[in-house]
Order: C-alpha cells, then sequence, then structure tokens
C-alpha cells in the first residue's frame, strides 16, 4: 500500500525564499528532521540545504527515529540551533558587505 502524500499549504507569512535570499531551486527544509518536527519547514536554496544537513552532522544532530519522544525533541532543538546559526553567520556577512561598500 502506498503512503498517503503529505499536502502541505504555505501560510501567507511563510518566506518566498531562502534566508540567503535566493527563490531558485527551493527545497523544503524540515528544520527538525521529519521524524522529530514533522510540522515545520521553510524553503531553503539546494546549495543552503545541503550545508544544513553537513552543519548537524557536524554538531551531532540525530535525524533517526528515537526511543522516547524527549530524545526526538532534543534532537529536533539541535538542528533548529543549527539552523539559526547559519541564518546569523548569513546576517553577520552580509552586514560586512554593506560596511565595505560604504
Amino acid at each position: 500500500m502506498k503512503p498517503k502524500p503529505i499536502i502541505r499549504q504555505r501560510c501567507p507569512d511563510c518566506p518566498d525564499q531562502c534566508f540567503c535570499g535566493s527563490s531558485q531551486q527551493l527545497e523544503d527544509n524540515h528544520l527538525g528532521g521529519r521524524k522529530h518536527a514533522t510540522g515545520i519547514w521553510l524553503p531553503y536554496c539546494v546549495g543552503d540545504h545541503a550545508q544544513f544537513h553537513i552543519n548537524c552532522r557536524r554538531a551531532g544532530v540525530d535525524f533517526r527515529k528515537q526511543p522516547d519522544k524527549l530524545l526526538s525533541q532534543l534532537q529536533a532543538l539541535k538542528a533548529h540551533m543549527v539552523g539559526q546559526w547559519m541564518v546569523l553567520e548569513a546576517m553577520e556577512e552580509n552586514i560586512k558587505k554593506k560596511r565595505k561598500l560604504k
């Protein structure tokens, strides 16, 4: 039996681009992992999505199913923190670029 397809609807407040500003080749990134926080996803460009997973592996995030809900939530939180760090890094880089131009 085939699994039912997941139908997602974007809310009017959801972004139409990746945090880097790109609106090309967007993928849904489940920030906390599909097994840990299924309803939380944001658009990431292909490059940033790949980098997110590299950073999560380096940070020790385990996206596999966990034996207990609390451990699952901790993995989701760790993944969220990686995503937040990536946004902060992009913001810092953008500010530095703008200051060099002035």
